[in-house]
């Protein structure tokens, strides 16, 4: 008789533990998740990366055509709910300027939080899990006029 008022509550512990995680892995209904969970390599016409903080020999990166698959799996992995401010970032963030087929462009970072189109994204209570470490370092400097053109 006493086990089974033991094992009442710990399978409700258990379920609320696993019910907790879930909540945070489940992506969020929000436009800007939609659209990196549904990007397509096929619609993609460059993407670009800054690193930061790194040196400025490598700060930058533009990915060849035979990556951009592997970059926009990445970005399709995107989960997490929405937080309402962008919580600063201690270390390392690397920045995705995705340029479309179609003229349109998209951002997509990755940093304590994953923020996508400004939309700040966390897929635990301290942040976003996935740092993009998968998409390296950059291989050269900021091209000059990279901040400034379209």
């Amino acid at each position: 008789m006493k086990k089974k008022y033991i094992v009442i509550p710990v399978v409700f512990l258990l379920a609320a533990v696993i019910a907790y995680f879930l909540y945070w892995k489940y992506p969020s209904n929000r436009e800007s998740m939609k659209w990196a969970r549904s990007l397509n390599a096929a619609h993609v016409e460059k993407i670009e990366m800054i690193v930061m903080p790194s040196s400025e020999e490598k700060r930058y990166k533009q990915f060849s055509d035979h990556e951009i698959p592997d970059v926009v799996k990445l970005v399709n992995r995107s989960t997490g709910k929405y937080v309402e401010e962008e919580r600063s970032t201690v270390g390392l963030t690397r920045t995705l300027y995705i340029k479309l087929k179609d003229g349109s462009s998209h951002i997509v970072s990755y940093g304590r939080d994953l923020v996508i189109d400004g939309d700040a994204y966390a897929d635990t209570p301290f942040g976003s899990t996935e740092d993009g470490e998968q998409l390296g370092d950059g291989d050269s400097e900021v091209p000059e006029n990279f901040y400034t053109s379209e």
